[in-house]
């Protein structure tokens, strides 16, 4: 029997709110409010079709940052992270395919620990890997069953906050849910969960192949220097932005009316990426990452989210002609518009800002690139 499985959404940056020098102003209207509208540009990037190998790119499922200046990025395909400096040098990889220590199957996220180490998590391999600050492999957690925890980001004290699946079987069929979590890196159940939704799953006959197709509600979160999470449901009919704090209370910040936004015959034309899992009764996983067709017919109204040193929520809008983000305060206080302009062959661009501001290929329409970011002048 092969069971097919899809991450629970994705986690996204953190965005730097000051620091950045003199930037330029615009005003918009939002909903009746006038704010600032600033403009961010393509500085640098890394990453090549063919001839660098050291900038040839198999997959790019997440960049940011590290506390030591420099750039890090998991490629899934490679099975790798590579750090980079600024100017986009590769000074070292880590990983690499395997199932030794420090080597992965398919990493697909990391994010910092406040201690100074990080945490990788292998989709492919069930398995979170433990690293140092010099990124120096330490240990590991392994066996998750469907898959180990995605998409960490950093939470408060020394904990990561990540997604997971709770796959069950028993006489009367499956069930199981899809969990937001605080983890400590010291055993394999969270020591929190933030919210928690039923999965949706269907049983399929193939070729006489039974198989058990099971999918989860859509969310995106990230963390703050306080520790709060910003979390949303990435939906086509409803916008809405939760802050979970530490001790699990929780407030709605921003939640508008809203009118779904159709998509274009060409942008349906342009198809989706769709990335799962597929895991059989003998233990053999397989991953896939696969073009299809579009069959979407709305835009979603929240794309990303991004939290900023100062507290601030980035909500990205999946719905415009160029990435944009609305910024509000903890309150929900709208402050400010920031846009990026259309990048050629880009179909989904995901974000970190903290350290520096840069932006990645995670669905590219040509090949992978990681883009370096300067308010436009």
């Amino acid at each position: 029997m092969r069971h097919a499985l899809s991450p629970i959404g994705v986690a996204i940056g953190a965005l730097l709110a000051a620091g950045c020098g003199e930037q330029p102003r615009a005003v918009a209207e939002v909903e009746g409010t006038t704010v600032d509208t600033l403009s961010l540009a393509v500085i640098d990037t890394i990453g090549v079709l063919t001839g660098d190998s050291t900038q040839e790119f198999g997959t790019v499922l997440k960049a940011r940052f590290g506390p030591d200046g420099n750039i890090c990025a998991v490629d899934g395909l490679k099975a790798t992270l590579g750090v980079f400096s600024r100017d986009g040098e590769l000074l070292r990889t880590i990983g690499g395919l395997g199932s030794g220590p420090g080597e992965f199957n398919f990493p697909s996220g990391f994010a910092f620990l406040r201690d100074g180490g990080m945490v990788v998590t292998d989709y492919g391999g069930h398995q979170l890997s433990f690293f140092d600050s010099s990124y120096a492999y330490e240990y590991r957690l392994e066996g998750f069953t469907p898959v180990a925890p995605v998409d960490p980001a950093t939470g408060p004290g020394n904990t990561f906050v990540a997604g997971s699946l709770d796959l069950q079987v028993d006489e009367d069929g499956y069930y199981g849910t899809s969990d937001l979590g605080r983890y400590t890196g010291e055993g394999m159940e969270p020591e929190h969960v933030y919210r928690s939704y039923p999965l949706m799953i269907e049983l399929r006959v193939v070729d006489g192949e039974q198989s058990v197709n099971v999918q989860n509600v859509d969310c995106v979160w990230d963390t703050d220097a306080s520790g709060n999470v910003f979390f949303a449901v990435r939906s086509d009919s409803t916008c809405c932005v939760e802050v979970l704090g530490p001790d699990g209370t929780s407030s709605v910040i921003v939640e508008k009316e809203w009118e779904r936004v159709a998509k274009t015959p060409e942008e349906l034309a342009e198809g989706a990426l769709n990335m799962g899992m597929s895991r059989s009764d003998d233990g053999t996983t397989t991953v896939r990452r696969e073009e299809v067709e579009d069959v979407e017919p709305y835009h979603l109204a929240i794309s990303t989210i991004n939290a900023d040193d100062a507290g601030n929520v980035w909500v990205g809008q999946g719905y415009t002609g160029v990435p944009a983000f609305e910024v509000y305060d903890a309150s929900g206080t709208l402050l400010r518009v920031v846009t990026i302009p259309e990048l050629e062959g880009v179909r989904e661009l995901r974000f970190c800002f903290v350290g520096g501001m840069l932006a990645y290929d995670f669905a590219p329409v040509d090949y992978p690139k990681i883009y370096l970011l300067e308010w436009e002048r």
